[in-house]
């Protein structure tokens, strides 16, 4: 008859806790970096989304036939429409406003920069601007009956959540200022 060996068999609860401790190291460091890689291709997703309007206003901007807004039966301004694809992970993205200044998660309009500039934030992420040419003077459009004009208190665009969102960018003037209207019906 075989001896048992007592050593071995005090040993197999240890060897379970340090196999379940490795096993729970590993699944963690694995869902840290799945966080971290979709954090990252997001904010990747919103810089291509991003620099594809941007060079949308630059042949808007370069070759477009501005719209006076001041007269009543003016033809259409050169347009761009644009089909955001919005990641589910996305806090918002702005046109020509920084919507959170103080970074506090409240969201405010207004403008800033003259409205030359594109803000974007995923959630877990940091803030990203985009620069814009100053020449790029984005402001929000708002509906008055028959034709779009600049909102009355000239501020910048803020879009929150996610999906498809369409936007459209009329290049329109006033007197000798020139700007990019969007054209949405949000509640911003």
């Amino acid at each position: 008859m075989r001896k048992l060996d007592d050593i071995a068999a005090d040993m197999i609860p240890i060897r379970l806790i340090i196999s379940i401790s490795i096993v729970a190291a590993i699944t963690a460091m694995l869902a840290f970096g799945y966080i971290n890689l979709r954090i990252i291709m997001s904010e990747n997703h919103m810089e291509n989304e991003c620099r594809t309007i941007e060079s949308k206003f630059q042949t808007m901007l370069a070759s477009g036939i501005a719209r006076d807004i001041n007269e009543i039966n003016a033809a259409e301004g050169t347009k761009r429409v644009h089909t955001f694809d919005l990641p589910d992970n996305l806090n918002y993205i702005a046109f020509g406003v920084d919507p959170d200044p103080d970074n506090n998660g409240v969201l405010e309009t207004g403008l800033t920069e003259n409205g030359a500039v594109i803000y974007y934030k995923i959630d877990g992420g940091s803030k990203k601007v985009i620069w814009l040419d100053n020449d790029f003077k984005i402001r929000e459009g708002k509906y008055d009956g028959d034709k779009w004009i600049i909102n009355n208190h000239g501020e910048g665009h803020i879009i929150q959540g996610s999906g498809h969102t369409t936007l459209n960018f009329e290049y329109v003037k006033t007197f000798n200022d020139y700007y990019i209207l969007i054209q949405s019906t949000d509640y911003i």
